[in-house]
């Protein structure tokens, strides 16, 4: 149970994130709606993840890490596709400057904004499964 609890918590903090710094992530501010999709999506990265990464092991290996990358983009645009929860569109980014660093205004497309947003969850998700 303590499990289940961390995994939707963890899902759900995810949401929240990449939702703060992604424009083009944008999912329903019903609270139903919200902890419907934060249900389905834990369910897919503590379900779905693990046997994808057991099957696809040797794939993995050979690839040095690609084909795992690719799995999570895949699993990812699946559940965007199938399940309306969450709507993934192509943006603007602002550009940022910081300590003298900076990235230039940028056209996010929607398939490099479905790959930064699978990213930024699995990222989320396994920097907290980390540090418990």
């Amino acid at each position: 149970m303590k499990r289940i609890t961390r995994s939707l918590v963890f899902a759900a903090v995810a949401v929240f994130f990449t939702a703060l710094w992604n424009k083009g992530f944008i999912f329903s501010h019903n609270p139903k709606t919200f902890f419907i999709g934060v249900i389905l999506l834990a369910i897919v990265f503590y379900l779905v993840v693990p046997i994808t990464k057991l099957v696809l092991l040797p794939l993995n290996i050979l690839t040095l890490g690609f084909i795992s990358i690719l799995a999570y983009f895949l699993i990812f645009y699946f559940f965007v596709n199938r399940v309306n929860l969450i709507t993934i569109k192509a943006w603007d980014f602002p550009g940022i400057k910081f300590d003298g660093v900076s990235i230039n205004k940028m056209h996010i497309g929607y398939f490099l904004n479905v790959i930064l947003s699978a990213l930024s969850i699995s990222f989320i998700i396994n920097f907290f499964e980390a540090l418990l």
